[in-house]
């Protein structure tokens, strides 16, 4: 249970942590759901060399995610952050269908050094 906590709490920096990243490198504004969604696209693109179909979808998957997230943040308050992992997980089932399983595990290798990187809090995707 602990553990699954830390795990959705981890994610959940993540996303803060990729929202920000993006910010700084778009200029300093906070990107719309659609920007967001083509730079996590273009570096999912870079990091597994998807084709235009992949690429297409993949797209699609991160302005989907984007939606439901900016829901989750309107009105103000703190949203159910239990969300984001159930999010995650829904968002990595649609990536193993357009990927192949070498691009996935690619993908799945850099996010998680991503993580490292940032101290634990980072990754692609969000």
């Amino acid at each position: 249970m602990k553990k699954n906590f830390l795990k959705t709490a981890i994610m959940s920096l993540a996303l803060v942590f990729g929202v920000n990243i993006a910010n700084a490198q778009m200029g300093g504004q906070m990107p719309s759901p659609e920007e967001m969604a083509k730079y996590q696209a273009d570096q999912m693109k870079q990091t597994v060399n998807l084709n235009d179909d992949q690429y297409n979808k993949v797209l699609v998957v991160y302005k989907e995610s984007g939606e439901e997230m900016r829901k989750m943040f309107e009105g103000g308050g703190q949203p159910d952050y239990s969300k984001f992992g159930e999010m995650r997980e829904k968002q990595n089932k649609k990536f193993q269908e357009i990927l192949t399983p070498e691009q996935y595990k690619k993908w799945s290798d850099y996010q998680e050094e991503m993580r490292k990187n940032m101290g634990g809090f980072g990754g692609g995707g969000f």
